[in-house]
């Protein structure tokens, strides 16, 4: 399983990529809000740092997927 998630996306000024390493993931949380087509998503990391806006929303269920993935992978 790979440890690594990775989206790219084309915006208007060029393209993003994101790169996350799922070693350094401590927490992921998915906030659905009433009105809003995509869940917005938290992801914390073991040294503390939040960020809200890694990667964009409309792929926050891809990130999840990736790191369910890779928890039930690490389980013994």
């Amino acid at each position: 399983m790979p440890r690594m998630f990775e989206v790219k996306e084309q915006v208007p000024d060029g393209e993003v990529s994101v790169v996350i390493d799922l070693d350094k993931v401590y927490l992921v949380r998915v906030e659905k809000q009433v009105g809003h087509p995509y869940p917005r998503i938290s992801v914390r990391f073991v040294d503390g740092h939040e960020h809200h806006d890694i990667i964009p929303d409309k792929f926050a269920h891809h990130l999840v997927d990736a790191y369910r993935a890779y928890l039930a992978e690490r389980e013994y």
